[in-house]
């Protein structure tokens, strides 16, 4: 047998000694006595290991027909102040996707596959998440089963997520939320990851392509707040466009101060609506009920900010999740996080908790009410960043042309561009003020004044979108990840 690498399968550090292991075929070792491991976990029998490095050992020894790798510098999370995780879902996406790469790569058909994670409390923690999403999105384990798997007795505690303010947590999430957010959303088809574009992820989620992320396919958008006024890190409204119109956004909620005119959207044709309340406080119950009545009575997806499109942004879409979807407050949080890192901050986590009795009660009225059925939550065919998805509208579009092409004749296209000629350039501008002075929507904001915010002072909001315009990315647009690239080994003998 020839003594050279094999191919790569991942972009893990690996450290798999292909010819020590090729030599020593006949042997193996139990996982479960390697010297440098502890806390070992038996993800698919006799194969798939997560374990912990242990205290003192910077790198496992290589073993007959073991494959070790590890993910704490490949995979890695973009911290505000505290806060660690969890890695978002184009890294869990990466994980997976490697992982299978691994396990199907015939050269390794004999070797047990070890997935080792660091000491460091933060590190085993993103570890555990990916290691145990794995088994619930792959190997048909429930989230209790999965958690119980890695978190077994004997094994140190697992750190617990906290939110991205500054000082003590008061609130935190585990990895048993986690994996309950994963199980429900992927069975409601919020995401696919055999169906996922992390390139689209990794490209918007950066703040100079405009910081969005999508929560719920094809109804909300998180994004930073655009800003038309001088000496700031936010995007023109126009900046938007585009990717909105592809997307079918019909309509931008804004939660923040006036930075920008709203015609800069409704010319464009997408409705614009205002609903005001302070940054970083909860939403009063006007607010909840006026943007819950906005998102249940618009055709369309919907793409909401504030000044930073973390806190009350996050918040108010987690309200509608937990009310449409019968998500808990801690699965609604989690979920956010894994699309929007971030997203829901201080004692709007506690918030969400003592609405979640109240928001699951309306969400049974308002499904017996208008599917007869107080038990029916709606699916998505097709998740967040679906590769299908895109498909799918350029065919619906080709099938659009292909019918006006044959339903229109010459006089009609005549007709048509003489009255796009005539008619009066503020057409768009006049209808959302006609909706607005009917009632109809939302009203205009309220007359609170919010002194944080018109302050010289830097808000919340200000400070994360400061951090983001420092913060150096791990994984640059230009390096993604790419499935039909091959990776270069890293063999360590």
């Amino acid at each position: 047998m020839s003594g050279q690498s094999p191919k790569s399968s991942s972009r893990f550090s690996d450290y798999h000694n292909p010819v020590y292991s090729q030599q020593n075929s006949n042997t193996s070792i139990s996982i479960f006595a390697h010297p440098d491991l502890t806390a070992v976990s038996e993800l698919i029998k006799n194969k798939f290991y997560f374990a912990t490095l242990a205290p003192g050992k910077r790198v496992p020894k290589t073993a007959p027909n073991v494959y070790l790798f590890d993910v704490d510098e490949e995979l890695v999370y973009n911290n505000f102040y505290s806060d660690f995780g969890p890695l978002n879902i184009a890294c869990l996406h990466k994980y997976c996707h490697g992982v299978n790469q691994i396990l199907n790569n015939p050269d390794y058909k004999l070797d047990k596959i070890v997935h080792f994670a660091s000491a460091n409390a933060e590190k085993r923690a993103n570890a555990a998440y990916l290691a145990a999403s794995y088994s619930v999105l792959y190997l048909d384990k429930s989230p209790d089963e999965a958690y119980d798997l890695i978190a077994s007795k004997g094994s140190p505690p697992l750190k617990p997520f906290r939110d991205v303010s500054i000082g003590v947590a008061h609130y935190t999430i585990d990895l048993i939320d986690c994996l309950n957010a994963l199980s429900k959303a992927s069975s409601l088809g919020f995401f696919n990851l055999e169906d996922f574009d992390a390139r689209e992820y990794e490209k918007y989620e950066q703040i100079k392509n405009g910081d969005l992320n999508w929560i719920v396919p094809r109804k909300f958008l998180a994004f930073l707040g655009p800003n038309t006024e001088q000496g700031t890190t936010s995007h023109y409204p126009e900046k938007y466009l585009n990717y909105f119109m592809k997307n079918e956004v019909a309509a931008v909620v804004r939660l923040n101060r006036k930075t920008y005119e709203s015609f800069r959207f409704t010319n464009a044709g997408i409705l614009h609506y205002d609903i005001f309340f302070p940054d970083g406080t909860v939403p009063p119950k006007k607010v909840l009920k006026q943007f819950l009545h906005i998102a249940e009575s618009t055709r369309g997806a919907i793409a909401v900010h504030c000044k930073a499109g973390l806190g009350r942004t996050g918040t108010l879409i987690a309200a509608y999740v937990m009310k449409h979807y019968r998500m808990t407050a801690r699965e609604a949080i989690a979920w956010l996080r894994i699309c929007r890192p971030g997203s829901i901050i201080g004692h709007q986590q506690s918030w969400l908790e003592e609405m979640e009795s109240s928001l699951w009660r309306e969400g049974r009225r308002y499904r017996m009410k208008y599917h007869g059925d107080e038990n029916l939550i709606l699916h998505h065919k097709r998740g967040v960043y679906s590769v299908a998805a895109k498909f799918d509208r350029k065919v619906r579009f080709r099938e659009y042309l292909s019918k006006e092409t044959l339903n229109r004749t010459k006089s009609e296209k005549l007709k048509l561009q003489k009255e796009r000629i005539e008619r009066p350039a503020n057409l768009n501008l006049r209808c959302s003020s006609a909706r607005e002075s009917s009632g109809i929507g939302t009203p205009k904001p309220q007359n609170t004044v919010d002194e944080g915010e018109n302050s010289r002072a830097m808000t919340q909001g200000d400070k994360l979108n400061e951090i983001k315009m420092r913060r150096t990315r791990a994984n640059n647009v230009e390096q993604l990840f790419d499935p039909r690239i091959p990776f270069v080994r890293q063999n360590f003998r």
